[in-house]
């Protein structure tokens, strides 16, 4: 979602004496050019050579705040091009002006080659009834090539976009100049691992002269930060939003001329105000619609529990969910009740109204999907918030609904809600916040049972046992396929495997266990002349660690707790004997993290394994990460042990 306030500036007749300080163009140097590594990270495609903000009050457009932007960047490797692809995207009446634009490419005999973006490469795309958006690439990009370009975008609104001082690639300097009436205030935070070397906030006293009132202040702040590192993502996080370094501004406050504040940072009592009429359209008072068109005998269920949960399947199945999120001010769950299309808002909302038109408690809850970023509960940031869920108590018994996904069962909720706190609305007393958690717990089970014959084929049963997540997960890949499809894929999957029989247990019920059935026929493709050398890892084996990072400086988030346990048994022939297991091993996180266990037992002609691989927690910190890196690796070592036979 895109985010602006929408509150215009007024300014009175204000002359400000503040020097811009704007970086200026032609900047690029023969040894930039010349460079062919970034010698601080040399797997880099591309670094900022130097990049620059500087906004301020503009005298030649009635002092409306003017944003000048600036970038140098040198590109090292062909896969960093894009980055010669720009796009600058404005709201409304903001606007954009002083484009200019060169690629600089070193020549033959070490001199530099200027090509200059034409005008008539710039584009101008709409985008809706609010956005436009204007759009150049750079001409003549080389391996090698310096990029360097700049514009002014003038806006009327009292939003200060956020300055991301770190990103994909690594930057050797990152400026921003903020300059402030002193008649406004932000709450600014900074954010990220990485610390500022320039943090410099100061006064400038009397840079305002106001006809018929006298001198006013402005607030300047100037940030900097040098040789800043790529942010890498990497498996198991958050939005990188809660990670990168960078500084953002919300609006505080505004003090007229005459004096009188007017606080924009509202309380949460008032936010929750502004949710239900702005954000929520209005759109929750609408039970009498939904009374109309649910079916009788649903409202009339006498059983709470059972009318909420036939209300909730009665909502799910009705809606197909367009993969939107909360569109705020645009719901309108009326037509999209009648289309049977809908976002999250209107989906939910209309679960919210059905629940009211059976007399059934029900609050709305607005949260930031983990893909959005943790929003701050410092103050109200309204606009962090891009998702609703229903909150429900039935005896007692807190239950949070969704009705967007087909394959959750009731009281679960989508992995991409569980992003920390919540805010519970409720209009009628105080507002609270709620931890998200999981309703089901997540495990696969998986038994394999076979026997080995003469001809050294395995026949014989695998049975996979599914529950929380996983379960819905197995169950939307079941469903989306036919049988014959989906056998095809599993064979394709596991190519030494044909699967001669299946069966699938409770597919459609959703609260309970998913269990498939396999008859199987294995084929060991390891044959060495007398000896047969045999994978017992034939499902769900962790072949590569998905922590790589020789550093990684933000935590690790699995969103819920996960088991998994693998059982095989290998029942083999009297004339083979058995040379080789794999080691038994036991190893433990720290903090009562996670647990691996891998034990082999051989019984005459028979050879158990079994495998136990529980994570306990679903936050790990930074301080952890080494030994969860470590964990893997050797559940990795440990899955890579062979069981090798001979006959005899």
């Amino acid at each position: 979602m895109k985010k602006i306030a929408l509150i215009l500036l007024l300014f009175s007749s204000i002359l400000i004496a503040q020097e811009k300080k704007s970086s200026k163009m032609g900047q690029t140097t023969l040894e930039e050019l010349k460079m062919t590594i970034y010698d601080k990270d040399s797997t880099a495609t591309a670094v900022v050579l130097y990049e620059h903000a500087n906004r301020f009050p503009d005298r030649n457009n009635d002092e409306i705040p003017r944003t000048d932007y600036y970038y140098r960047i040198k590109i090292l490797d062909k896969s960093a091009f894009d980055l010669a692809d720009i796009s600058i995207n404005l709201y409304k009446k903001q606007r954009v002006k002083n484009i200019s634009a060169i690629t600089y490419n070193l020549t033959d005999i070490g001199t530099s080659n200027k090509t200059h973006l034409l005008d008539k490469d710039i584009f101008t795309l709409k985008e809706g009834e609010n956005w436009i958006e204007k759009k150049f690439t750079l001409p003549n990009i080389k391996v090698g090539s310096v990029i360097e370009y700049k514009y002014s975008i003038i806006s009327p609104y009292l939003s200060i976009k956020d300055w991301n001082f770190q990103s994909e690639i690594p930057k050797i300097k990152s400026e921003l100049d903020i300059s402030i009436l002193g008649n406004y205030t932000y709450n600014n935070k900074i954010s990220g691992y990485l610390k500022l070397d320039k943090d410099a906030p100061s006064i400038h006293k009397n840079c305002v002269y106001i006809d018929g009132i006298g001198d006013g202040d402005c607030a300047v702040f100037s940030y900097g930060m040098s040789n800043i590192p790529a942010f890498k993502e990497e498996d198991y996080m958050l939005s990188k939003k809660n990670y990168i370094s960078k500084i953002t501004f919300d609006i505080k406050s505004i003090t007229s001329y005459r004096g009188v504040i007017d606080n924009l940072t509202t309380t949460w009592e008032q936010a929750d105000k502004s949710l239900k009429k702005q954000f929520f359209n209005n759109q929750t008072s609408k039970k009498s619609f939904f009374k109309k068109n649910i079916p009788e005998e649903i409202l009339t269920t006498e059983n709470i529990l059972e009318r909420t949960k036939k209300i909730y399947q009665f909502i799910k199945n009705h809606y197909i969910w367009n993969d939107k999120y909360w569109t705020n001010e645009d719901a309108k769950v009326k037509q999209a009740f009648q289309e049977k299309i809908g976002d999250v808002g209107e989906i939910n909302i209309s679960l919210y109204n059905s629940l009211k038109a059976a007399n059934l408690d029900a609050d709305l809850v607005v949260l930031s999907t983990r893909n959005n970023g943790i929003p701050t509960k410092l103050f109200p940031v309204i606009y962090d918030y891009n998702y609703v869920i229903v909150k429900t108590v039935i005896d007692k018994q807190t239950y949070f609904l969704d009705a967007t996904d087909k394959f959750l069962p009731f009281g679960q909720l989508p992995v991409r809600t569980l992003n920390g706190e919540a805010r519970i609305i409720n209009y009628k007393k105080k507002s609270s916040w709620i931890k998200l958690k999981p309703k089901y717990s997540s495990s696969v089970s998986t038994s394999v049972k076979l026997d080995l014959n003469e001809d050294s084929i395995f026949n014989g049963d695998l049975m996979i046992r599914k529950t929380g997540y996983s379960a819905s997960k197995q169950r939307k890949v079941i469903s989306l396929k036919s049988e014959e499809g989906y056998l095809e894929d599993f064979e394709t999957k596991n190519q030494d495997i044909k699967v001669e029989d299946y069966k699938v247990k409770a597919l459609n019920s959703l609260d309970k266990p998913i269990q498939e059935f396999f008859k199987v026929r294995f084929e060991t493709s390891e044959n060495l002349g007398s000896k047969i050398r045999i994978n017992p890892f034939l499902f769900d084996q962790i072949k590569e660690n998905p922590f790589k990072l020789k550093e990684r400086n933000y935590p690790v988030d699995f969103a819920y707790t996960r088991r998994s346990n693998y059982y095989i048994s290998l029942t083999i022939p009297e004339n083979f004997k058995i040379v080789k297991l794999p080691e038994n091993k036991a190893i433990s996180l720290p903090n009562k993290g996670g647990r691996f266990v891998l034990s082999t037992v051989k019984e005459g002609n028979l050879i158990r394994l079994s495998v136990r691989l529980n994570i306990l927690k679903t936050h790990y910190s930074v301080e952890e990460y080494y030994a969860l890196k470590e964990f893997y690796k050797q559940i990795i070592i440990s899955e890579s042990g062979y069981i090798i036979l001979e006959k005899k």
